[in-house]
């Protein structure tokens, strides 16, 4: 009797044990947006669940749900995720619901070799929100010049510096103005009502010297520099390949990929698919400049932690492991893409394999934002709504409905409306 009741306290020790070892099992939970990166995660997570015996549940959803849900996750403090990707455009917004977790003193205790393998201009473009750190950089990307070197070459055509240049060398590439032309168009435009054609204009728009808004938040399209700026836009469709107006950045790079167009303005995300010779079969004919106009738009993601996060210590762990040296490197065996980090970046190998990965982080130097007044603090502008009405301006004048006057006029009554609803002016 005396032996079945040891064992009995045994077996009774060994499953409170258990449980208990259960019971604190670590477990955070991640939300990203569909994307090569979201890739990688999935690839490499259980690299990190053996590393750190920290459960991971990733949730990957469209970039619409990503900003609904992360944003809800947030204002409502249900705490569903312990870890955001953020675009960039809602930093802002996250912030001021208050419950996205300030880093500065996770990095204050940091290893300092850690935080100097972020080029402190992007750490600082995805991070920084009135000088606190919210995030560490998790994809990068931003708009580049993607040319056919060889055509450059053979006909003596310099990387053009102006939107001027890019004009008068993307007509020299038009066969319907130069019947010469090896290539049947100069160009590919993606001029897609919302996102495509304010992506593509904006950096002309800051190349003439023009911006959407001052310091005060005052609408200055119906400025001569806007004007010049999307006139010369409209002047490129005419050496674009066909669907100018509709064309998304997808729809650049097949006519890129398939010889059709000499050059392009575009994301560096699309540079992977460009540099591979399965799918481009002029892939070792392509080179990547500066876009003309000298400021590139940013684009691009950071990973943020919930302050309401009941584990901030593993969240913080997943954070530093998934913007981590290692992580980044490895990554580039799922997808090629831009390295978030300068220490990786800088490695001969990986220049190899990512062969605009220079041009990018020059870029970094001179990079501007949707709107680039967005943390002044005072307002909140809405991104999403300002998005769709200069779009369309953008694309009624590309498109030939409106001219560049109207459409600019158009633009600068309808942000001041939407301003003036949201109770900013």
């Amino acid at each position: 009797m005396k032996k079945y009741l040891l064992v009995c306290l045994i077996s009774l020790a060994i499953l409170t044990l258990s449980f208990v070892a259960v019971s604190q099992e670590k477990e955070i939970s991640v939300l990203l947006t569909g994307s090569p990166l979201a890739d990688v995660m999935e690839t490499l997570q259980d690299d990190f669940e053996k590393e750190t015996g920290i459960k991971v549940k990733v949730e990957i959803v469209g970039y619409e749900d990503t900003h609904t849900k992360g944003i809800l996750d947030l204002v409502s403090g249900t705490n569903n995720y312990d870890l955001l990707m953020v675009d960039n455009p809602w930093i802002a917004e996250y912030v001021q619901t208050g419950n996205l977790l300030e880093l500065d003193e996770y990095m204050s205790k940091e290893d300092p070799e850690y935080l100097a393998g972020f080029d402190k201009a992007v750490l600082d473009a995805y991070g920084l929100y009135e000088g606190k750190y919210y995030g560490y950089p998790i994809m990068l990307t931003t708009t580049i010049l993607f040319y056919r070197s060889d055509l450059f070459e053979q006909y003596g055509k310099k990387i053009p510096e102006t939107w001027d240049e890019f004009n008068e060398i993307a007509k020299f590439f038009t066969q319907s103005f130069n019947p010469e032309s090896p290539v049947k168009y100069g160009i590919s435009t993606a001029g897609e009502r919302g996102d495509g054609a304010i992506s593509l204009w904006l950096p002309w728009l800051w190349g003439y010297g023009g911006s959407v808004f001052d310091e005060d938040w005052n609408v200055t399209l119906n400025t001569p520099e806007a004007l010049k700026a999307l006139e010369a836009f409209v002047e490129s469709a005419q050496y674009s390949a066909p669907g100018f107006g509709t064309n998304y950045f997808p729809e650049q790079v097949a006519h890129f990929t398939n010889g059709e167009i000499a050059m392009m303005e575009n994301w560096d995300a699309f540079a992977g698919d460009v540099a591979d010779p399965a799918k481009n079969p002029f892939a070792e004919k392509t080179a990547y400049a500066s876009i003309p106009g000298k400021y590139p738009l940013l684009g691009g993601w950071a990973l943020s932690i919930n302050k309401n996060s009941k584990d901030l210590d593993s969240a913080y762990t997943f954070l530093r492991w998934a913007c981590g040296p290692e992580v980044t490197k490895k990554s580039l065996d799922v997808s090629i893409a831009t390295p978030i980090r300068i220490d990786v970046a800088q490695d001969p190998e990986v220049k190899a394999v990512v062969p605009w990965v220079d041009v990018v982080y020059q870029e970094f130097k001179n990079i501007r934002k949707y709107a680039e007044t967005y943390q002044g603090g005072q307002i909140l502008i809405p991104e999403a709504e300002y998005h769709v009405l200069l779009g369309t301006a953008i694309n009624e004048a590309l498109t030939g409905q409106l001219s560049a006057k109207d459409a600019l006029a158009k633009a600068q009554k309808d942000i001041e409306d939407l301003l003036k609803k949201h109770g900013y002016k």
